[in-house]
């Protein structure tokens, strides 16, 4: 069997594949910013970069105990709505789809309200500094600011 080359059907495949490719994958921005949810300044620690991502979940109702984070960290929620809480009382909601930067080095909690949360955690940090630090573990202020 011979197969006769057609210009016309060359053409018209590559013009299909060069329109039709881009549609075969998006990208959606989740999140792009210079601060923290309360304006802080993000930085990088020093030292050799690790990057760790967890999925956290909290049950309605349940409360995190008051830590820190000394590390960039973004949450994204996947479920759930999320009340964060600084030790000083300023607020904040994330409700499912949402995606934010944590308060860095600031004593904070997070509470699950209207159902579960689960929550897809990224950590930029280094191997020589933890993600997350109890407040008992921050002494002379070393991670958290207070």
């Amino acid at each position: 069997m011979i197969i006769k080359f057609n210009m016309k059907i060359y053409i018209l495949t590559w013009f299909l594949l060069i329109v039709l490719l881009p549609n075969w994958a998006t990208a959606e921005k989740l999140h792009k910013t210079q601060t923290s949810w309360d304006g802080g300044v993000i930085y990088y620690p020093q030292g050799q970069a690790e990057i760790t991502s967890v999925k956290l979940r909290i049950e309605e109702n349940q409360v995190t105990e008051f830590h820190c984070h000394p590390v960039p960290t973004l949450g994204y929620i996947l479920q759930g709505d999320l009340v964060v809480e600084t030790k000083n009382g300023e607020k904040t909601i994330f409700k499912k789809g949402e995606s934010f930067v944590e308060v860095m080095r600031t004593i904070h909690r997070g509470q699950a309200i209207n159902g579960p949360v689960e929550i897809i955690v990224f950590y930029a940090g280094s191997t020589t500094m933890p993600n997350t630090v109890l407040p008992e573990n921050n002494l002379n202020r070393k991670y958290c600011k207070s």
